[in-house]
């Protein structure tokens, strides 16, 4: 078999050519610009872009690299190392160093041939340098980087392509990534990443399908040389389902092919002589691109012969001559050729592998390597772990997985360096003496994967990897090791949910005044910060105080930053904002300095929080809109990008623009943000939910927050937001009974743990509450007497709260008047201060109370102004439930003409009653009605009653025949 198998032309992608040829003009244009290329494995991903691009105008430069399957998880920036080692080759080391910033770059930790990288960096400078590298490679001529299998792409290369498909604006790059189609599991981080990316507007999308039946039978005629037999065509394409790599691999295979298609694959290797053979299985164990040594490394025998067998190899087009050297030609073939290779056979090529890539890895990791290596230091590291440990070679193995880890950490690169951990603590006891192989204990090794989790985001693993840590250190022998374990504990608790206080008080306890400052301080600042979380307040302040003070002695402004924050949101919390935003400010410049990426963000988002609980609601979207800007920009758009997203989508929510709202929720919720980030997310979505009659996905959302909260131990000001939540929906469906049970629940602790703002919600809603019992029951004693003592400790509540911003000013006002005797001045007063904050939803529910005050003085035309505005701004935000009571108090105070909210012939009905209705019309009793709805008898009675009023019926009989007259049971329930 010695004919061409590969079409000397690309047939049937015209289509998919001109989208890339388009992105590449935008690109040009200066516009941004990535294409994902998917398909499924064979479809002819590369081939689609290698014709693509080598067809461009304009010259440009095209960069390449590629993911590696093998050691995906362990090895950080795999495809950018290519890409910068193919833009040395083509410019020459001295142009690619002019093109970095002065005084050393971190790209250097990625190749050396760049100089050596600064001593430490921050996790975005890896990031912000290649884009920088990129665009002013572009000032000269146009790039294309193409980065392939994006589907194998570890966390870092992840991050970074991300990075750049988001802030290559302006430069005239093409960024390109391929994918493979069901490659990946629903959880997959690199799906997530695809899948935000694929929101994006400025990225393009090529899914490649299967090739039709004309472009099978062009194929099969270019791969032939000679026109198509027209019965053999229908055949391959069916056999081959249209994959353009099973039909040239049919091309050749006869009448009679084997049975499934990668044994027609390797159907093309088992009659290779065996040094072509050998020399075909080194490759695939390597999983990479071997040069000649390399490959006569791992598969034995005299140069001759090895030459011999690439030359065929290459002329049987199962393996590419590249400039470094060979690879094979499809990812599909590789895996072929691996997995049929016998487990002893296997493992001892692997094993060969590991000691050519051995003998060229500088013994000092941070060394400058071999510039004949095909691979950078940190590839070859991590290579090493993963070949030896499928060599089954365990103490190769473990110095050389610990040695990887220690250079992802300095890169940053903390998902790897989790990995690779991870690798050392699985091989230690498979190894007699692990740590005199590594020169460090197994606690050690516990440790650094803790405070890699942390770094990563990964909290849960770090909680289980400081747990283990913790079991293994004896306070009263080594009290700071303890103390630090335990504050980094602490804190990965506190984001899983917002717990961790007494792992911090006790990490505080073992490093008295007299232990190591930094530690001190660092823990001071650790646990002010979660108590603050938890609002306990007093003892806050004065951890925060005392670490403030150690940073100042030491002049760290990586301490500073922590301890400026927490003061900063206690003087937010005591009112005093412009404390506060200079406090931030210092706070946010300190951790700049520091090179503090989490705690810069997260001024941002105190900082916004602050100013939306002052009812400042567009300075608050607009800061934390720059920091979610800032959080993209220095990778963290998962963890503190989450966070900021809430910031910003909470003060839409109270302006009422819910859309644009939700659009920020949904984006943070498609990475898959940390647990208690998620909770605070869906809250929005439920409030919004519930504000505009979504009883179903309200319920539905309820139903998750409450599920993750009965499992948390912090998080209060997210538990307090459920709380309120609750007892909204339990007002607006008239269960009484329900919104006062919610109402006794947190009248006494709500006050000391809730934040002030959820506070004064709670006294307004249990005021409108007990307004509800009291019209429901007018006559009777008990309830009067119950709502008047009800009221008195919802005075008492509000009262406590020392606060003072325009917002709880706008709470208190309302709360007067509703339990107060200021009539229709003291609702206006309350309706005012709500307008003046934008808050559009509540200003239109202290409109309609309004509205009933002055028609219960049977002031008409002031009812029916009133209810005219309310009415107008629920129909703008689509408050179905707010909208319902307005025109169901129009209904009942005859205010029927249009301006003053005519009911649409509904009578006024809200949607429960429509509901109660329906379920009447059926023939129900009232207690099977509320075993449907899920609420109590006496609820659906007095339902019942109102929609009798409401429909002028008599009985249950006429409401329903009224009802089908009126088409009120038409639409659907």
């Amino acid at each position: 078999m010695t004919g061409s198998v590969v079409s000397p032309v690309l047939v049937g992608r015209d289509d998919e050519i001109a989208v890339l040829r388009a992105a590449y003009e935008r690109a040009r244009a200066g516009g941004p610009s990535t294409v994902l290329v998917g398909g499924e494995a064979g479809i002819g991903k590369s081939r689609l872009v290698a014709t693509a691009t080598g067809e461009l105008p304009g010259d440009p430069l095209v960069l390449s690299g590629g993911c590696l399957e093998l050691g995906s998880e362990g090895a950080p920036y795999v495809p950018f190392v290519a890409v910068l080692r193919d833009l040395v080759r083509r410019l020459g080391r001295d142009r690619v160093a002019a093109l970095l910033p002065p005084g050393g770059a971190a790209l250097g930790d990625l190749l050396p041939d760049l100089g050596p990288a600064p001593a430490r960096y921050g996790p975005a400078r890896l990031l912000e340098e290649m884009l920088t590298l990129l665009a002013r490679a572009a000032e000269a001529r146009p790039v294309v980087v193409l980065v392939e299998d994006l589907h194998w792409a570890d966390a870092s290369s992840r991050e970074m392509f991300a990075y750049l498909a988001r802030n290559l604006a302006g430069a005239a790059v093409l960024l390109v990534g391929t994918v493979r189609t069901g490659e990946l599991a629903a959880r997959h981080p690199n799906r997530r990443t695809l899948a935000e990316l694929a929101r994006g507007g400025a990225v393009a999308h090529v899914v490649l399908g299967p090739l039709e039946p004309r472009h099978v039978t062009a194929l099969l005629a270019a791969v032939d040389g000679r026109p198509p037999d027209p019965a053999r065509s229908v055949r391959v394409h069916r056999r081959s389902g249209g994959n353009p790599l099973f039909v040239e691999a049919l091309s050749t295979a006869g009448e009679t092919p084997p049975g499934d298609l990668r044994t027609l694959l390797l159907a093309r290797v088992t009659d290779l002589p065996d040094p072509a053979r050998e020399a075909l299985e080194a490759m695939a164990v390597a999983g990479a691109e071997l040069d000649d040594d390399l490959v006569r490394a791992v598969a034995g025998g005299p140069a001759r012969e090895l030459g011999d067998a690439l030359g065929d190899l290459t002329e049987r087009e199962l393996v590419v001559a590249r400039e470094n050297g060979y690879a094979i030609r499809h990812d599909l073939i590789r895996e072929a050729v691996y997995d049929a290779l016998p487990p002893p056979r296997r493992r001892r090529m692997h094993a060969r592998y590991a000691a050519a890539l051995a003998e060229r890895a500088p013994a000092d990791p941070t060394a400058p390597a071999d510039p004949t290596a095909p691979a950078d230091p940190t590839v070859s590291a991590t290579a090493l772990a993963q070949h030896w440990t499928a060599a089954g070679e365990f103490e190769r193995a473990l110095p050389a997985a610990w040695r990887a880890a220690e250079r992802a950490g300095r890169q940053n690169a903390y998902d790897e360096q989790l990995h690779l951990l991870g690798l050392v603590l699985e091989h230690w006891p498979k190894v007699p003496e692990p740590a005199e192989a590594i020169g460090a204990g197994r606690t050690d090794v516990l440790e650094r994967a803790a405070t890699a989790a942390f770094n990563a985001g990964r909290s849960g693993a770090g909680v289980a990897y400081g747990t283990a840590a913790l079991d293994e250190v004896d306070p009263a022998v080594e009290p700071e090791r303890a103390a630090r374990l335990l504050g980094l504990r602490g804190r990965l608790q506190s984001r899983i949910d917002g717990g961790g206080r007494d792992d911090l008080r006790r990490a505080v306890a073992l490093a008295p005044p007299g232990a190591s400052r930094e530690l001190r301080a660092r823990l001071l600042s650790a646990l002010a910060f979660v108590e603050f979380m938890a609002l306990d307040l007093d003892d806050c302040r004065g951890h925060a105080t005392q670490a403030l003070d150690i940073a100042d002695r030491l002049g760290d402004d990586a301490l500073r930053a922590p301890a400026l924050l927490v003061l900063g949101a206690l003087h937010g919390t005591d009112g005093d904002l412009d404390q506060a935003a200079s406090a931030f400010a210092e706070a946010r410049r300190a951790a700049d300095a520091a090179g503090d990426a989490y705690m810069f963000l997260t001024t941002f988002q105190w900082e916004s929080t602050f100013l939306c609980d002052a009812g400042r609601y567009e300075e608050a979207v607009e800061l934390a809109r720059t920091g979610q800007s800032a959080a993209g920009r220095l990778g963290q758009a998962r963890s503190r990008g989450s966070m900021l997203a809430n910031a910003r989508a909470v003060p839409l929510l109270f302006l009422g623009r819910w859309d644009e709202a939700l659009h920020v929720v949904d984006e943070a919720l498609a990475l898959a943000p940390p647990p208690l980030y998620v909770a605070y997310l869906r809250l929005i979505a439920a409030d919004i939910a519930h504000r505009r009659g979504q009883s179903e996905l309200g319920g539905t959302l309820l139903r998750q927050i409450t599920e993750f909260a009965v499992h948390t131990v912090g998080a209060a000001e997210a538990k307090a937001w459920l709380a309120l939540l609750r007892l909204a929906r339990a007002l607006d469906e008239d269960d009484l009974d329900a919104a006062d049970h919610i109402v006794g629940e947190h009248l006494a602790t709500a006050p000391d743990a809730w934040p002030p703002q959820e506070t004064a919600r709670l006294a307004v809603l249990g005021a409108r509450v007990q307004r509800a019992r009291r019209g429901a029951a007018p006559r009777n004693r008990r309830v009067q007497a119950e709502t008047a003592e009800r009221l008195a400790d919802l005075a008492r509540m509000l009262g406590s709260v020392r606060t003072s911003t325009p917002v709880l000013d706008a709470f208190r006002l309302t709360f007067r008047a509703l339990t107060g005797s200021g009539g229709l001045p003291a609702h206006d007063a309350a309706a005012a201060a709500w307008r003046d904050l934008g808050n559009r939803h509540e200003t239109a529910a202290v409109l309609a109370e309004a509205a009933a005050v002055a028609l219960a003085s049977n002031n008409r035309p002031g009812a029916r102004s009133r209810l005219r505005e309310a009415r107008a701004i629920a129909a703008d935000l689509g408050a179905a439930p707010l909208r319902a009571r307005i025109d169901d108090l129009a209904a009942r105070g005859r205010l029927t003409d249009a301006e003053g909210g005519t009911p649409d012939h509904a009578f006024g009905l809200t949607p429960r009653e429509l509901d109660v209705l329906r379920l009447l019309a059926g023939g129900r009793t009232n207690q099977q009605i509320a075993a449907e709805l899920f609420i109590s008898a006496n609820t659906v009675a007095t339902h019942v009653t109102r929609i009798l009023t409401k429909l002028g019926a008599a009985s249950r009989t006429q409401a329903a025949a009224k009802a089908r007259e009126s088409g009120l049971l038409d639409g659907p329930p």
